[in-house]
């Protein structure tokens, strides 16, 4: 039974409750979340497709797991003050209520709002940089048995003079949560036909499924446009990005996934609910929901008082300390930005996210190692103007740049860790630079530093007739 059938069977005191709820949920979204959500075309599809993968249940009770995290994360959202912590919560609390009104939801609302929120966006975006330069590795690899010469710089493939960057922003790579939210989508629309739910470890592995065929069909692509070089200018590159993803990813999904379900057992039962429907407990229910989601909301909307770092000495820098505890050091021919962070559960505000949000654009991003130190590098691009920047985690005795490292390390009990994030106008002064910032001691190292975010482009004269403009 779809979703806008048991809507037309609601009894109507049943649709009062469900609106009423319902109203009190925007109006949380809306004061708490308003500037949390990214309302692009993934969140608003997302949302087109809640009532398509919303199933019926033949119960209208909640499970007490579920109620107590609910109320976990709502707890840790306040107690320090995490709005993904308060954005999960609230997706959590949200499938409780509708649970126990109208006794439809599944697990698929659920997961398709967790693909298309900004946690995940975040994650994507970071987590997939290892995963380019791997793809571009790979491609170079498969790509010697017929041009012995090409080569690979990072995320770039050159090939006969001509480069080839593997960057977030190609439609294939961008579609990560797009070809997600379908695996979703199919994997409802078979429970929904077949009338046989899927176990939770099932839907894990059939995520992990999508997530394989997807970079699957992203190094199909990637050989694709290098084999009949196809630039980025040309609408053959998204239209090719979008075709392997349905060819590749998409079809193989669904024909794998229908195969997989003949295979399961269990009929889900969508009879009736039998007892006549009571106002009292689904109102109690969300209004103590509603209540809990208030008052964290209220405690993650109180900023506080960020810690002052202790201030280091840095010899011919100029040291400035902003907002959040960032600090900004500059000189005639460098800028460089310190960022702490609170824990090892933070995201670290990648410089990829803050510079582009400043109006430029990465290219030829490549890991390298200066002295015994692996650090990320690339270069920035705004219309003319041509920057070189660096970046690694520090946290006064180890420097990396693997998430994993720097993650267990503040885990376990080690300092802090810092993102250092090095800028100059030529190659040779960055490398200058981030040698000399490797030899220094950035941050104190038994200091606690809180959390940052990004804000707007500042600029900084260097030097005569150069600018360098801090990303974030």
């Amino acid at each position: 039974m779809k979703a806008e059938a048991i809507w037309h069977t609601l009894p109507q005191k049943q649709a009062r409750v469900v609106l009423l709820c319902g109203a009190g949920y925007l109006v949380v979204a809306g004061v708490f979340l308003r500037h949390y959500l990214l309302w692009n075309t993934q969140w608003l599809l997302g949302l087109a497709l809640l009532p398509l993968v919303a199933l019926p249940s033949p119960r209208r009770t909640v499970s007490p797991l579920l109620l107590a995290l609910a109320f976990l994360l709502l707890l840790l959202a306040g107690l320090y003050q995490i709005t993904t912590l308060f954005f999960l919560g609230f997706l959590v609390a949200a499938w409780c209520g509708l649970q126990g009104t109208i006794g439809f939801t599944g697990v698929y609302p659920f997961l398709l709002l967790g693909i298309v929120s900004p946690i995940f966006s975040y994650m994507a975006q970071v987590w997939s940089f290892p995963v380019r330069l791997q793809l571009t590795k790979a491609a170079v690899g498969l790509l010697n048995w017929v041009y012995p010469a090409v080569e690979v710089a990072g995320n770039l493939i050159l090939l006969n003079g001509k480069e080839f960057s593997v960057d977030p922003a190609c439609a294939g790579l961008n579609m990560l949560s797009f070809s997600l939210m379908l695996a979703v989508f199919l994997m409802a629309h078979l429970h929904r036909s077949t009338r046989k739910p899927w176990p939770l470890p099932a839907i894990g592995l059939l995520l992990l499924l999508m997530l394989a065929l997807n970079v699957a069909s992203n190094l199909l692509r990637i050989l694709l446009l290098v084999l009949f070089q196809i630039g980025p200018a040309k609408w053959m590159h998204d239209g090719l990005g979008i075709l392997c993803l349905v060819l590749y990813a998409v079809v193989p999904f669904y024909f794998l996934a229908k195969h997989w379900s003949r295979r399961l057992s269990k009929l889900a039962s969508w009879q009736e609910h039998g007892r006549a429907f009571s106002w009292k407990k689904p109102l109690l229910l969300n209004s103590v929901l509603l209540v809990s989601l208030v008052g964290a909301g209220l405690q993650v909307l109180q900023k506080k008082a960020p810690a002052k770092p202790a201030p280091i000495p840095m010899a011919g820098f100029e040291q400035e300390k902003l907002k959040d505890g960032i600090v900004k050091l500059t000189r005639d021919n460098g800028l460089v930005y310190l960022k702490p962070l609170q824990g090892f559960y933070s995201a670290e505000h990648n410089p990829m996210i803050c510079w582009e949000g400043s109006g430029f654009q990465f290219q030829n991003i490549t890991e390298e190692t200066v002295g015994d130190t692996r650090v990320y590098t690339g270069t920035l691009q705004k219309q003319k103007e041509q920057l070189y920047t660096a970046w690694w985690m520090d946290n006064g005795h180890h420097q990396t740049i693997a998430q994993t490292d720097w993650r267990w390390r503040m885990f376990k009990g080690e300092p802090p860790f810092h993102l250092v994030n090095v800028t100059a106008a030529t190659e040779a002064e960055l490398q200058e630079l981030v040698r000399e910032m490797l030899r220094r001691p950035t941050v104190a190292r038994t200091q606690s530093l809180p959390w940052v975010s990004c804000f707007g482009a500042t600029f900084l004269k260097t030097a005569p007739k150069q600018k360098l403009y801090p990303g974030f």
